[in-house]
């Protein structure tokens, strides 16, 4: 063969290759050769946008590098999903955006391009819908109501559980006991996003929300949270609390309301030196705790001593200590529901304090305007204390089983 031949063969091989380098592009590095040094283009992945509700515009910059140096052009290969100006990219519409970074040679130096392929997720639409509570079973219908923080953007309810509730527009019809499930969601082009809704009806209750289900020992519950209490105790070491799995018994030693209370705390809150506060945040709002949904009553199962229930003065005052903070006079302070309750027999009885009949803000730390429901579905319940009124010296409470919301 002669040198000719030869130099001709090398020359269309590095030309294929060429060719094949080219076709290949994208995924933040490529390059071609066109009679020049080869350089490569670095792409940085510009994705991580959502699509903006107009009429604004998502955009986002766009960075790329060329080994050889020279200003890098951009182009969109999807216009419909995102357009380019200049280094910057705007995002019209969910889908999948294209855009090749390309540097056009010279100085020596082939051209070279690189592409980035990356998903435009529509804008994340967050609904607030309230839940309209426990209906009753009769033939009234339901006005459904939502907000979003997509104004403009239409809302629509479906029932799943036809056979307990149906949906046409936004009135809910209810047809038998049992919970309601209604979906409320927002579907365009744009802007996406869905919440649930279980409306008890009739019959059926809400879920359970266990505030503790047992206990660990004589200081904590079997969620982690702390048990404390007041108390004189010096003259009297029967007089006190102890616990079994699955009780919390209480026992009073003197007859001073303010000695004879004791506290426990949500999952992973314990106190410091039996101080009842101490285990919440000082700073600001407690996060921790059950959250109150759709639930109505606060139930435990109590059983309190013959002896106590026969002086007609075995009021007992609980506590709903909620995650809610504000500095009042200085000092930490979060907000309170009370309410006060007679137990009417001796014996182990469960007994459901309904938050909206029985409870009332007795705790507002300085705060004005607050509505106990809103309240509750905005904070976690972080302790329960329970107070003997009017004690008795041996008086006992019993608590047995969880304690919970439903």
């Amino acid at each position: 063969m002669s040198r000719q031949e030869t130099k001709f063969q090398v020359r269309a091989v590095a030309l294929a290759c060429a060719a094949l380098v080219t076709a290949c592009g994208g995924g933040g590095g490529s390059s071609a050769t066109d009679g020049g040094a080869v350089q490569t283009v670095t792409f940085g992945f510009p994705g991580g946008g959502t699509v903006a509700l107009p009429p604004t515009t998502t955009t986002v910059p766009l960075v790329a590098t060329a080994s050889g140096g020279g200003p890098i052009t951009f182009s969109s290969n999807t216009p419909s999903v995102c357009t380019v100006s200049g280094a910057t990219a705007s995002l019209l519409k969910a889908g999948e955006c294209s855009i090749t970074a390309t540097q056009p040679g010279g100085n020596g130096f082939t051209k070279a391009s690189s592409s980035q392929l990356f998903v435009v997720p529509k804008f994340p639409v967050v609904i607030k819908f309230p839940n309209p509570g426990h209906l009753a079973l009769d033939s009234k219908t339901v006005t459904l109501a939502a907000t979003s923080n997509a104004p403009g953007n239409t809302i629509s309810f479906t029932s799943t559980t036809p056979t307990i509730c149906t949906v046409s527009g936004t009135t809910l019809t209810k047809v038998d006991n049992g919970l309601c499930t209604v979906t409320a969601a927002v579907a365009t082009d744009v802007a996406a996003g869905t919440t649930v809704d279980y409306i008890p009806i009739g019959t059926a209750l809400p879920n359970a929300l266990n505030f503790l289900s047992g206990y660990k020992d004589g200081d904590t519950t079997t969620e982690g949270g702390g048990i404390g209490h007041y108390g004189n105790w010096w003259w009297c070491d029967s007089c006190d609390k102890s616990t079994t799995s699955t009780t919390l018994t209480f026992k009073s030693g003197s007859t001073d309301p303010s000695k004879e209370t004791f506290w426990i705390f949500a999952a992973g809150l314990k106190a410091k030196n039996n101080v009842n506060d101490s285990a919440l945040n000082q700073t600001g709002d407690t996060t921790n705790g059950p959250q109150i949904d759709i639930q109505e009553n606060l139930k435990f199962n109590l059983e309190v001593n013959p002896e106590w229930v026969a002086t007609g003065k075995n009021d007992i005052k609980v506590d709903m200590v909620l995650g809610h903070f504000n500095l009042k006079a200085g000092k930490a302070c979060n907000v309170t529901l009370t309410t006060t309750f007679k137990p009417t027999v001796a014996a182990a009885t469960v007994y459901a304090l309904n938050f909206k009949d029985k409870f009332s803000i007795s705790e507002a730390c300085g705060l004005t305007g607050l509505d106990l429901v809103n309240e509750l579905k905005t904070y976690p319940v972080s302790m329960l204390q329970f107070t003997q009124v009017a004690p008795m010296n041996g008086s006992k409470m019993i608590l047995t089983g969880p304690i919970f919301f439903q």
